[in-house]
């Protein structure tokens, strides 16, 4: 483990990495490990719903079905962005299908490689409504120092029951895991415009 990823040490110690955390009630936090894999993406718009995330999802699964491609877990989505630094304007989601076999492209259905390692996962049972609150624990109060950033700022969520029974009503609080990469990088630290014309 390189100098800059999290370890236990650090999980234990309660510091702050940006603005406060607006999580009530805290959220458990664990380390878990991705495997690397190959994916079908397609971009989602940034006000996300259950209905347009499903249908997202069917379309890759259509894709993934048409080209005899081997699905080999459940869908996910992303988000490429570090809510800890970046503005929800600036957030970037993309429904995931992790897959195997040769994938081509199709129109706006793009492959992609869903980088592995050791991520932080945690889960709010409240919906896609409650995310916010969650980046704001994880970003808040568990990854450590205000001088840190994410070295790969793409976070995985996945949405539990997303694939299963359609008569969710639009509403209905679902659970969502959040895996966020455990890499770290220094922040540059700025230089005084002084010293930079000099």
């Amino acid at each position: 483990m390189s100098s800059d990823e999290i370890t236990p040490k650090h999980l234990r110690r309660p510091r702050a990495r940006g603005a406060p955390a607006t999580a009530t009630g805290g959220h458990d936090v664990e380390e878990t490990w991705r495997q690397t894999v190959r994916g079908l993406v397609v971009p989602l718009e940034r006000a996300l719903t259950l209905a347009a995330l499903r249908a997202a999802c069917a379309r890759l699964t259509e894709v993934a079905e048409r080209q005899q491609l081997a699905i080999v877990e459940e869908p996910l989505f992303g988000l490429r962005g570090d809510p800890g630094e970046d503005p929800p304007d600036r957030w970037d989601y993309e429904a995931v299908l992790p897959i195997r076999g040769a994938a081509t492209p199709e129109a706006d259905v793009k492959v992609a490689r869903v980088e592995g390692g050791l991520h932080l996962a945690a889960i709010t049972p409240r919906g896609l409504d409650d995310l916010k609150s969650l980046y704001g624990h994880l970003f808040g109060k568990v990854l450590p120092t205000r001088k840190q950033r994410l070295a790969r700022p793409y976070i995985l969520h996945r949405v539990h029951g997303l694939t299963g029974r359609q008569e969710r009503e639009p509403d209905e609080a679902v659970a969502v895991a959040v895996y966020v990469p455990a890499v770290l990088s220094m922040k540059p630290v700025p230089v005084p415009a002084d010293e930079a014309e000099g």
